[in-house]
């Protein structure tokens, strides 16, 4: 990329488009770094991530997992009665 491309997503210009997504919050450092890459790179790092993405779903628990949960007759475990009358502390009620 350019100077001049860096530039313009370091200081962006007043009214434009890239000044707009700085007031908005959106982070231009991380868009220069992703067009600093080459194709190839970029698409290594997308194959990381979704690499990374199908170690996190093959990892993940399911269920409950602090034990084998019963359920009663109306079908509602154990777990999921316990966890539907939890409430969070309001301030002031500990």
């Amino acid at each position: 990329m350019s100077k001049a491309g860096e530039d313009y997503f370091l200081n962006p210009p007043p009214g434009s488009a890239a000044a707009r997504a700085v007031e908005f919050g959106i982070d231009l450092t991380l868009t220069l770094e992703n067009l600093r890459l080459t194709p190839e790179e970029r698409i290594e790092q997308l194959e990381d991530f979704i690499a990374g993405v199908a170690a996190l779903r093959s990892a993940r628990r399911i269920g409950p997992t602090d034990a084998i949960t019963k359920h009663d007759n109306h079908g509602t475990s154990e777990t999921s009665r316990r966890y539907r009358s939890w409430r969070p502390y309001k301030s002031g009620n500990r």
